[in-house]
């Protein structure tokens, strides 16, 4: 009996009638498989299980096939990670802290240019050998901040001063309240230099002068000017005396009658000897040669009239040679200064 092509339908074909002798090689596929149907022991193989045994190799993972969401929280730990393999990109605003940063790992090169400010640098950190040549201009320079210490010896040229150096001889020269008072000192006078026309007020002042510094050697008019006085009684008595024969010295005061800077006194002298060998002696001080007043007679008031020069203090040495009641009798007529 011939059959035709296709004759033979499923409902032909008797239960468990397609034996695996007829079924031809590679003849069933995908499609002749149901749901399910392959189990554990239709395989020639071990079937996978949980955790796999053995694990996968790379190769049997497929290129991109392992996404952020099959890696497990802290699963990529630093020997996982390449080289070089994280960029700028793969790091998070804020995650690279000061604690992540190895020492020494900031370099300069890897500072952009204007990245540190006044708050990055730590107060007294810039030391003279960090600063550049011609670093520091006069911008930055604080007012006030420039101090003696701070200036080298000799650095200040004229070419530095805003003001013209004085030259010699001064123009113009110094006036009067250009010299403070007590200044014009002995030293500083040219012997001869204070002439008639100087001890009138000039440009150099009375009190511009140190008490007693013009002295004889710095007038060119002897002792200078003389200033009268009207006496009208004697200054100076007997009972103002020690009359023991003794140089009694600074006895005789007379700084509250003479002013300051008197170089000499005019004195009249009376003076009453009881014997011839009787005397009155003064004299400046004890390196200067005294003045004697007696005479050969017997009692009799003898008067003198007296030039001689006074120190600063206005205080004279004398010496009485007469121990009874004589009269002496001084009066200041005058100085000179």
């Amino acid at each position: 009996m011939t059959l035709k092509p296709y004759e033979v339908k499923t409902v032909n074909i008797a239960t468990k009638a397609v034996t695996e002798e007829k079924i031809g090689d590679k003849a069933i596929e995908a499609r002749h498989i149901a749901e399910g149907a392959v189990t554990p022991d239709k395989l020639t193989i071990t079937p996978v299980s949980r955790p796999l045994t053995p694990g996968l190799d790379t190769a049997e993972i497929k290129d991109a096939a392992v996404t952020s969401t099959k890696i497990a929280p802290n699963a990529v730990t630093t020997d996982h990670i390449a080289a070089d393999a994280v960029a700028t990109d793969d790091i998070k605003d804020g995650a690279v802290t000061r604690d992540k940063i190895r020492d020494g790992a900031v370099t300069k090169e890897k500072m952009a240019d204007g990245t540190i400010g006044t708050a990055e640098i730590i107060d007294g950190a810039i030391t003279a050998p960090k600063l550049g040549t011609n670093s520091v201009t006069s911008a930055k320079i604080a007012a006030g901040a420039v101090k003696t210490g701070e200036i080298a010896d000799a650095a200040i040229t004229p070419a530095k001063l805003s003001f013209a150096i004085p030259t010699r001889p001064l123009v113009p020269p110094i006036v009067a309240a250009e010299i403070a008072t007590d200044a014009v000192e002995t030293a500083k006078i040219k012997n001869q230099a204070v002439t008639n026309d100087k001890l009138a007020m000039n440009s150099v002042e009375t009190e511009k002068i140190k008490d007693g510094e013009v002295t004889p050697a710095k007038a060119s008019v002897g002792f200078g000017r003389y200033v009268p006085r009207p006496a009208a009684v004697w200054d100076l008595q007997s009972a103002n005396f020690t009359r023991d024969g003794n140089w009694h010295v600074d006895g005789m005061d007379l700084s509250s009658i003479v002013p300051v800077g008197a170089i000499a006194i005019a004195l009249q002298i009376e003076y009453a000897q009881t014997t011839s060998d009787s005397y009155l002696i003064f004299r400046q001080n004890d390196t200067k040669l005294p003045i004697r007043l007696n005479n050969q007679v017997g009692i009799q008031i003898n008067s003198f009239n007296v030039i001689m020069p006074i120190d600063a203090d206005r205080l004279i040495d004398y010496a009485v040679n007469d121990s009874l009641d004589v009269v002496i009798g001084v009066a200041v007529l005058g100085w000179f200064i």
